[in-house]
């Protein structure tokens, strides 16, 4: 038999670039090369962003306890919280006594967070890696009547830019008069150029309080409730402004629109009623800024119904499953409710009283000049663990 010969590096990293960020974490092993291009080669992890058919996305959820976890959102996986896809993560810092962990956002596997609501970081949950953004302004006033009101991750192609939006209020310049407008800080951190800026608007804000924006369009978008009318408050990352969006004409048929998300490309809004919430409208704007354009696309039966309370504020819709929230005395107790087959519920319980989740894509996307050599044994053994799973 004639001897075969090795395949060409590059053919063989055309194959690799098409398999999932799990199985090409055990061929790390294999060599040194193998290791170096999977974790470290910025070029390799673009070409398997862009060549794998289908990265796996999974649901990644931060409470108070503390705990953080990571849930499967992929159908060929076992059912929602079966423990043995649930990945138990840390982080490899320390934060405050009581401090939370609090997700702002992902775009292409890299998650943005903030600790402490006055450190923020940049970490890819697949890989381990984590790297401390430099201090903004109101980290930097050490002042804690500030919070992170309303937040939101994008991303620019044309300029290859990720940027975090957090809009601070500052309470202790607010007056007795609960009528009075609060004042808002708004910074927006670039990945590129590493820096922090404040960002000036006209728009007035009434966002519900530590909601994320929606990525559509290069523009994060939130429901502003400003002067007692409900529309869409959006900020345009490349012009760097807010402006407004007009929702849909409802008619006054008993329901609240409760919150923004992404379905099949395009920006949606979920809508129910106050008290038993039986059902949950998703009405979806199939041309980008025309108003008329806004379409109901399914009406989600909900088995079982909860109380209002127990869908609250936290409503999450995924392509293929709308998450709720119910709080109780044992904690947070996380529902899922698959759009195909709405009977189905499937629910996992955390620990806590906050929480806050964010829907990610696992992948080995990093920032070259973040990349921390010396982690690399954790990442090894963070995916060793996870690979199990």
């Amino acid at each position: 038999m004639a001897e075969t010969e090795d395949l060409p590096e590059e053919i063989i990293l055309n194959i690799f670039s098409r398999l999932p960020v799990k199985s090409l974490i055990r061929f790390t092993s294999v060599s040194k090369r193998l290791h170096f291009i999977i974790l470290s080669d910025p070029k390799f992890a673009q070409s398997q962003l862009k060549a794998a058919p289908r990265l796996s996305r999974r649901l990644l959820v931060s409470t108070d306890a503390p705990q953080l976890e990571s849930l499967p959102l992929d159908a060929d996986t076992p059912s929602f919280g079966d423990p043995y896809s649930v990945r138990k993560l840390t982080l490899p810092f320390l934060h405050q006594p009581g401090g939370y962990v609090q997700l702002l956002g992902s775009c292409n596997g890299l998650v943005f967070l903030s600790v402490d609501k006055k450190f923020y970081y940049v970490w890819n949950p697949s890989l381990g890696f984590v790297k401390k953004l430099p201090e903004s302004y109101v980290s930097l006033s050490n002042r804690e009547s500030e919070s992170n009101v309303f937040y939101g991750v994008g991303y620019l192609s044309a300029t290859d830019d990720y940027t975090v939006l957090v809009a601070s209020y500052d309470f202790t310049e607010l007056q007795l008069d609960i009528t009075e407008d609060m004042s808002s800080i708004v910074e927006m951190f670039s990945l590129r150029t590493h820096t922090w800026e404040r960002i000036e608007s006209s728009v007035g804000f009434n966002v519900e309080p530590y909601c994320q924006g929606t990525l559509v369009n290069d523009a994060l978008h939130w429901l502003n409730f400003y002067d007692d009318e409900q529309e869409i408050v959006c900020f345009d990352l490349a012009a760097k402004e807010f402006r407004g969006m007009w929702l849909p004409d409802f008619n006054n048929d008993g329901k609240s629109i409760r919150s923004l998300g992404v379905c099949e490309g395009c920006l949606f809004v979920s809508r129910y009623a106050e008290g038993v919430c039986d059902s949950v409208d998703l009405w979806v704007m199939r041309e980008y800024g025309v108003s008329d354009s806004w379409t109901m696309l399914f009406c989600l039966k909900v088995p079982d119904p909860p109380v209002w309370r127990a869908f609250g504020r936290k409503l999450l819709v995924v392509e293929s499953s709308t998450f709720a929230v119910n709080w109780s005395v044992e904690g947070c107790q996380l529902i899922r409710i698959d759009h195909k087959e709405n009977r189905k519920v499937d629910q996992y319980m955390l620990k806590g009283i906050l929480m806050c989740m964010v829907e990610y894509e696992e992948s080995l996307l990093w920032i070259s000049c973040y990349h921390p050599v010396e982690h690399t044994e954790q990442v090894l053994e963070t995916h060793h663990k996870a690979s199990q799973s």
